[in-house]
């Protein structure tokens, strides 16, 4: 692996939702009116911050996420930022309000290619799936993706490279070093959705609250990176 340099700012994008070098949380909230509401939280571990900024230009910001700029590439979709904030050098935070889940999908092909909305007789539901065909789908999400830094780290994810978590981690060990790989270890990304009717059936990697209204799953961020298998999970609820 060759050393590039890098912006930090330029890091954010490919850590927030490839879950590149972080853990990632995010919780989903679907209303009856087909509004919904997302908060989203990144966090890169410190010895993983320690080598990333090994690669970074001289003159980059201390910040590794850029809040103004996420905020603004979410607003040119249509979705409403109530929150955009980076609180330290390595973590980012993020709320934001949809209006109308249906619509917003029917004319975003990006999210509509991770995330379905259906409804039928007395009943709506969700489907979500990320996989190696739409996983650059989310990192569009984010502005100034770093081609070098794409090209540094390779996450298979976005790349056609079909290995597995156990090689990718041991390349991570050789670019990265043992203890950012341990921290990584440690990483994971956390999704909770929580629906506005009892929930009906389910399927995939979720599990379902003791009140059949709240949905979750979690996988390891070296998982994510490398998407071996898809992330998936349906649900359906009553309305």
């Amino acid at each position: 692996m060759h050393q590039h340099r890098i912006t930090v700012t330029s890091i954010s994008a490919l850590l927030a939702f490839v879950a590149s070098s972080c853990g990632v949380g995010v919780d989903m909230a679907f209303r009856a009116d087909r509004s919904a509401a997302l908060a989203l939280s990144v966090e890169v571990p410190q010895p993983v911050e320690a080598k990333l900024r090994q690669f970074a230009a001289a003159d980059s910001r201390p910040a590794m996420f850029d809040a103004a700029a996420i905020a603004a590439s979410v607003a040119a979709r249509g979705i409403a930022v109530r929150e955009s904030v980076s609180p330290d050098g390595r973590s980012w935070r993020g709320a934001f309000s949809i209006a109308d889940i249906e619509k917003l999908l029917a004319g975003d092909k990006d999210l509509a290619s991770v995330l379905s909305f259906n409804r039928g007789p007395g009943w709506a539901s969700i489907r979500l799936r990320v996989d190696r065909s739409n996983a650059l789908a989310l990192a569009r999400l984010f502005p100034g993706l770093d081609g070098q830094l794409l090209e540094a780290l390779q996450p298979p994810a976005l790349y056609d490279n079909p290995v597995s978590s156990q090689e990718y981690r041991t390349m991570l060990s050789g670019l990265l070093g043992k203890a950012a790989v341990a921290a990584l270890d440690g990483a994971a990304f956390k999704l909770t959705a929580s629906l506005p009717g009892t929930i009906l059936e389910s399927s995939g990697n979720v599990r379902v609250d003791a009140t059949r209204k709240t949905v979750s799953l979690a996988f390891p961020a070296i998982d994510v990176m490398v998407l071996e298998q898809p992330i998936v999970f349906f649900v359906q609820w009553k309305e």
